[in-house]
């Protein structure tokens, strides 16, 4: 089934800290290392890591590293314990016909998620609106949710792992004065898209003259074809 959700809300948060996107891979330098569902000492671990594994570093929160393994585990692990060796400089090429966001530096997107971000933003010209820009926390938070979604197999904006969005933007010390959520399951970007357009609650976050901030995740999904995160914040 080809699902969309959404869910959204106004309040103050703290101060935003800056976190970095990473796309890079790492060495373990711990005789062991736990891997976490979440970004903290007190979320349960669900794998286990041993001195020189190599795993994929998608971002840093703090001092915790978003992590891939070699056989697909997503989860977060204490920075201290690996060490970067080897930093991608790919860079995501656009049809010449797409219209895109301006440079967004120091962040990586996978293609995917750049064709769901160009999607969402020729929405928003073609309705005379300004473009979003990506903010590097909400993309890492936005990952999170998405892969969490596929390792607990549920389809809700509320996470057994994170809880609500609204939570994960408090955990990481994200401010805003609103936040709305959209998420989706679709095969691809254009049906995604399709899909949020032809519902009026996640068609309204999309174009809203609020927003000028937002964090998307596209990952693939045995069940679904591609499950869709977009975070949507106004600051």
């Amino acid at each position: 089934m080809l699902e969309s959700s959404q869910l959204h809300l106004e309040m103050n948060k703290p101060k935003h800290q800056q976190h970095n996107i990473l796309s890079a891979y790492g060495k373990v330098t711990a005789e062991s290392l736990k891997i976490r569902s979440g970004l903290s000492t007190e979320n349960d671990y669900i794998g286990l890591l041993s001195k020189d594994d190599t795993v994929h570093i998608y971002g840093k929160v703090d001092n915790w590293y978003i992590i891939k393994t070699e056989n697909n585990l997503v989860g977060a692990v204490f920075a201290d314990y690996i060490e970067g060796f080897s930093e991608t400089t790919e860079t995501i090429q656009t049809s010449a016909n797409v219209e895109t966001a301006g440079n967004i530096s120091n962040t990586q997107l996978s293609q995917d998620e750049q064709i769901f971000f160009n999607l969402i933003n020729n929405k928003r010209i073609e309705n005379n609106l300004p473009e979003l820009q990506i903010d590097e926390n909400l993309l890492n938070i936005a990952r999170l949710k998405a892969q969490d979604i596929i390792q607990n197999k549920y389809f809700s904006h509320n996470s057994p792992t994170y809880g609500t969005i609204f939570e994960m933007l408090h955990k990481h010390n994200i401010s805003y004065s609103k936040a709305s959520e959209n998420i989706a399951r679709n095969l691809n970007a254009d049906g995604a898209i399709e899909s949020l357009m032809n519902s009026e609650s996640h068609k309204k976050n999309i174009l809203s003259q609020d927003f000028n901030y937002t964090g998307i995740a596209v990952v693939n999904s045995t069940d679904w074809g591609k499950v869709f995160v977009e975070i949507f914040v106004a600051k």
